[in-house]
Order: structure tokens, then C-alpha cells, then sequence
């Protein structure tokens, strides 16, 4: 199994929109129109590759107030002086094809009226996923309804934190200040692994993506497809709790992590 580093995401602007009725998916049927926030997002912010992981501070403030033509993005950057700045901006939208045309209104706040963009949709097990190329990559943006019940979803998906690393009958524990850290962000549409660790007096950090599936109660890595790898994952306490145990030149390693998000 590959090995990865964690490093810090900033959530990037963005644009949404929707068409004025439900959509059905494999989680029941929830309507587009409503309140929507940013759960987990896929995207390169320091030129350290794309990845998935969770929006910043200020970006969880920020809300997609969905109705029938217009959207409204209560937007939240991080400032200069790492304080959330509020930049409001309103779009009227028309949809089709999978894909939403937008444009900012007149009565924007903020945005040059008229000014035009399109992204694509689909509405997936409740959840509203977004793509769009933001000049150098092709991004993705999973939004979730505010007062949506999401527990249908895998238990993998979502944030995980590393507490301990565990090598045969050796035991480390995650301290702040230190050289060991973990962390797995992960989604139907795939995950990633971040993993600093010390070796020969030098902490290494990586990052790895995945792709995965989930075959009855047993998931898979299918990254490569000729190469289909068995994952060793166990969940307990109710699905906050999880080992992901791996083979390595230095042994047995387990790895235990707590659901964060």
C-alpha cells in the first residue's frame, strides 16, 4: 500500500447552481432547492498535486442558498490577515445536460453583473457533486443539505485523524509537535491518505490518491486496475473508530484513526 503526508488545505472558490426539482439517488430523494454546504472537496491549492480534503475554516461558514432561479452564495474566504472575509455574490441560472449556465444577477452584492460561468452536476446519494476546471485542474466539490441525514453513506467516507501507529509489538502515539501524523479524506469517488513518519532522522511526509471499492464487506484499492488490493479495514464503536492495517519493508503496521467529519 501506498504511503502518504498530510499538508493544508484552503477551499476555493466556488459556483453552484441547480435545477428546481428532485432528483432521485440511491439515499431516497432530496431536492435541490434549500441550503447546501461544502463537505469534502478534490483539488491542488500548493502546486502539491490534487487531492481530496476538507474545506477550511472560513469556507465551512460559507453557505449555497439554492431556489428555483437564482442561487445565492454566502461566500467566506480567508483574508490576508487569516481572518474570514464575507464576499456575498448571487447568480440567475438556467440548467440542462447536466450542466448549470449562471450568471451574476443585478442585485449581487458582489461580482461584475452579467459576468457568465457553467459547471457540471449530479445529485449522487443526497449529496450534490459539482466539477468545474478552475484554469489548471479538473476540480470536484461534494456539497451536502443542511438537515440531511447522511448515515446510508460507507463508513469510510468522510475525515479521519490518526491517533497511534503501530509496528509489531511497537506502539507510537500521535502528538502534537511531532513527527508522526495521519489522515485519511475519503469519498465514493475516492480517497487519500496523508502520512508524516519518522525515518532515519528525518520526517518524511507523502500523500498518496486512491481509488476504491466496496465488494460486500470488504473494500478494495482498484487505483490500478490490473492490480485489485485488499484493504484491511476494521471498524468498531459504532463506526468511529477504525484499524487500516498494511504490510510493510518494516513489518506489520496498523494504523488506528478516529472519525472527525
Amino acid at each position: 500500500m501506498k504511503k502518504l503526508i498530510f499538508s493544508a488545505f484552503i477551499a476555493t472558490t466556488l459556483f453552484v447552481s441547480s435545477c428546481g426539482k428532485d432528483d432521485d439517488n440511491g439515499g431516497g430523494s432530496t431536492s435541490l432547492t434549500g441550503d447546501w454546504y461544502l463537505y469534502i472537496l478534490y483539488q491542488d491549492n500548493d502546486n502539491k498535486g490534487l487531492r481530496w480534503g476538507i474545506p477550511n475554516t472560513c469556507a465551512e461558514q460559507s453557505y449555497w442558498s439554492i431556489a428555483d432561479k437564482k442561487i445565492k452564495l454566502e461566500w467566506y474566504w480567508l483574508g490576508n490577515n487569516n481572518n474570514c472575509q464575507y464576499k456575498p455574490i448571487y447568480y440567475d441560472y438556467t440548467s440542462s445536460n447536466g450542466t448549470f449556465h449562471m450568471a451574476v444577477s443585478d442585485d449581487s452584492p458582489t461580482g461584475r453583473k452579467g459576468m457568465t460561468t457553467s459547471m457540471k452536476y449530479e445529485m449522487k446519494d443526497k449529496e450534490l457533486i459539482l466539477r468545474y476546471n478552475d484554469g489548471r485542474n479538473d476540480i470536484i466539490n461534494v456539497l451536502r443539505k443542511k438537515d440531511v441525514d447522511y448515515s446510508h453513506l460507507d463508513p469510510l467516507t468522510g475525515r479521519w485523524l490518526m491517533t497511534k501507529y503501530v509496528v509489531g509489538q511497537q506502539e507510537a502515539l500521535v502528538k502534537d509537535g511531532e513527527c508522526l501524523y495521519g489522515e485519511i479524506v475519503a469519498h465514493s469517488l475516492g480517497a487519500t491518505l496523508y502520512l508524516d513518519y519518522p525515518e532515519n532522522g528525518q520526517c518524511n511526509k507523502t500523500i498518496n490518491n486512491y481509488k476504491w471499492v466496496k465488494e460486500g464487506s470488504k473494500y478494495y484499492d482498484i487505483t490500478d486496475p490490473t492490480k485489485k488490493e485488499l484493504w484491511d479495514i476494521n471498524f468498531s464503536n459504532n463506526n468511529r473508530y477504525m484499524t487500516f492495517a498494511v504490510d510493510t519493508n518494516n513489518g506489520h503496521v496498523v494504523m488506528h484513526f478516529t472519525k472527525v467529519k
